[in-house]
């Protein structure tokens, strides 16, 4: 059995996301939904209604009161944040441990990176034609879900694909595809058209490392971007680090500037914090 095919083998065992998450996602479209038909079909997952309350009680959001009621969490949330905590409570367990480890990611390192993305993404986005914000966030906190899944594949010829990066002056995922027939962005696609989350949404993760990601779609563009200005502050880069096709020449097409990634940064530390209060960190 080659490689490749391993990967598509382990990839069908891939567990499913939550399907609690993709109802509330698709109610929250609807600017008019009550907070009482959120919290009835929220309720039916656990995970997701501990951490909405241990959000709202944390020292970030400083209130006053203990917040004891989904249905008072919702309220005191609103519908933005709510979006943000649902997904990111739902993807958390994918992340937990060294999942990145054969990436030579750290613990909580991938999490991090993914975190970091998502919060630029839905901040570049606005700058880029026909993006959406919300896609945006969830699209770059995924971008990187097949590194969860094919770390143990990476780690096994890590040595031969930092060989051709070195030697051969490829891209760390020419060197991922040349050596293990796939890379993880290809099965970031292939895992989030698994979980039905939007074409276009598993389109982006899939070629979010594609030297020409800029001309295929404005959410494929956002969540290439985003992965680049990331990378380039370190976090949570890894092995494949700053060997990617794309680095800053996108940035000036879409008018993304020194104060653009300055804004991105001061939202990251809030963001980053909130992230660790959902993983444990």
């Amino acid at each position: 059995m080659s490689r490749v095919d391993e990967i598509l083998m382990m990839a069908k065992a891939v567990p499913p996301f939550p399907k609690v998450a993709h109802r509330v996602l698709a109610m929250l479209d609807d600017p008019s939904v009550k907070a009482a038909d959120l919290a009835e079909i929220i309720q039916y997952d656990a995970a997701i209604t501990a951490n909405i309350l241990k959000i709202c009680n944390s020292a970030l959001f400083g209130l006053h009161r203990k917040i004891t009621s989904l249905d008072e969490a919702l309220v005191v949330l609103g519908q933005d944040e709510l979006k943000d905590v649902i997904i990111t409570s739902s993807s958390a367990k994918f992340y937990k441990g060294t999942v990145g480890a054969g990436y030579d990611l750290g613990q909580g390192d991938l999490w991090k990176h993914s975190v970091a993305c998502a919060v630029v993404a839905r901040q570049l986005a606005p700058k880029i034609a026909g993006a959406n914000p919300s896609a945006a966030f969830t699209s770059a906190l995924l971008h990187d879900i097949g590194k969860r899944f094919m770390s143990s594949f990476v780690a096994d010829e890590l040595k031969r694909i930092l060989v051709m990066v070195d030697v051969k002056k490829m891209s760390f995922v020419e060197a991922e595809q040349k050596v293990l027939g796939m890379t993880h962005a290809e099965l970031g696609g292939m895992i989030l058209e698994k979980w039905e989350f939007d074409p276009e949404m598993a389109t982006a993760v899939r070629c979010h490392h594609d030297p020409d990601a800029l001309e295929k779609g404005p959410l494929a563009a956002t969540i290439a971007l985003a992965n680049a200005v990331v990378v380039s502050l370190g976090i949570g880069g890894g092995a494949d680090g700053l060997a990617t096709r794309l680095q800053g020449e996108g940035m000036k097409k879409f008018g993304i500037d020194a104060a653009t990634i300055e804004s991105c940064m001061a939202d990251l530390l809030f963001e980053l914090e909130k992230a660790q209060e959902v993983l444990n960190l």
